[in-house]
């Protein structure tokens, strides 16, 4: 059984919840906003000239935070719309599931969500191989908290993914490596850190990787990421780093640095600025990969700013 498909697993029962709308957060509290390319863009005659820094920045936004998304707002469906398997005489436990598509699945998914006598939560997903059960085979494969004092409007928490353990128990399941966050909201914005170690598709490269986003609801934000990758295939990898910022119009800029390892041009730094249209209106580095390009002082944010160790905290 997929791990993000425990809602196909059974029908909407619409029963109250034990535990309140604060357990675990919705996705539309960890909404993406981030501007999206415009229709001025999409018409430019070269449409691929999209600004390479937005095009990188786009996409890991949308796929981190996406993660995220799925797997708190699919708990967060089971835990408020399903009825129980199991609760304690208090009710400050809870078990839901486990549950299955079908008889070719080799395992069954379920929830488990306590409240501690502090306010805050534990909770997990889990996994029971076939013909085995919660109490003697369950293994969790999602570990997350929600720390005391969360409400709708203002909440901080974290999970952590063993794909590889969910892996070796349903083939379905093609990633490997661990995916750890840690997340806020307010009346403000979203922000999350995510650690990844040996994380990728199985059978292609893997990443550890540092991932630091905040956004306001009006779409402003920035992008802090770092990742270590063998970029001229010697064996040693290189640190790539990526800070972005925008503003809530599209307009942005990201500058990166790629340290460490053994390229033979050394450190290398690189700018991009963008405009509302998404397509590079200033680009600079210092080993020759594409030719400068407009004027610094047309963009967003000057001057250059690199993502490093203390721009890395949800603390911001």
């Amino acid at each position: 059984m997929s791990l993000f498909l425990l809602l196909s697993a059974c029908g909407f029962n619409q029963d109250d919840s034990i535990f309140g709308e604060d357990v675990i957060p919705t996705e539309d509290q960890l909404a993406i906003n981030m501007p999206v390319a415009s229709d001025a863009a999409k018409s430019a005659e070269d449409p691929t000239a999209y600004a390479e820094f937005y095009t990188t920045t786009r996409s890991v936004t949308e796929n981190v935070n996406g993660l995220i998304k799925v797997v708190l707002g699919t708990t967060w469906a089971v835990v408020h719309t399903q009825k129980p398997t199991w609760v304690d005489e208090a009710k400050t436990e809870a078990l839901w599931g486990p549950y299955k598509d079908s008889g070719l699945d080799p395992v069954s998914v379920g929830v488990y969500v306590k409240k501690n006598e502090d306010e805050s939560y534990v909770w997990t997903v889990f996994m029971v191989p076939n013909g085995g059960t919660v109490e003697a085979d369950a293994v969790n494969i999602i570990v997350g908290e929600v720390e005391a004092g969360a409400t709708r409007e203002e909440a901080s928490g974290s999970f952590v993914i063993d794909f590889t353990t969910a892996a070796a128990l349903d083939p379905a399941i093609h990633h490997v490596g661990t995916f750890s966050t840690t997340y806020s909201y307010d009346a403000e914005g979203v922000s999350a850190l995510v650690v990844t170690e040996d994380y990728g598709y199985e059978n292609l490269p893997k990443y550890d990787a540092v991932y630091d986003y905040d956004e306001d609801y009006s779409g402003a934000g920035e992008m802090d990421l770092a990742y270590g990758a063998d970029l001229n295939l010697s064996g040693t990898d290189e640190i790539v780093t990526l800070k972005s910022r925008w503003q809530a119009d599209g307009m942005g800029r990201g500058d990166a640095k790629i340290l460490g390892g053994d390229l033979a041009a050394g450190e290398v730094t690189a700018s991009e600025c963008w405009g509302s249209d998404f397509l590079t209106s200033y680009w600079v580095d210092d080993a020759g990969i594409h030719a400068g390009v407009g004027d610094e002082g047309a963009c967003a944010f000057t001057p250059a700013s690199y993502a490093d160790e203390a721009s890395f905290s949800t603390e911001d």
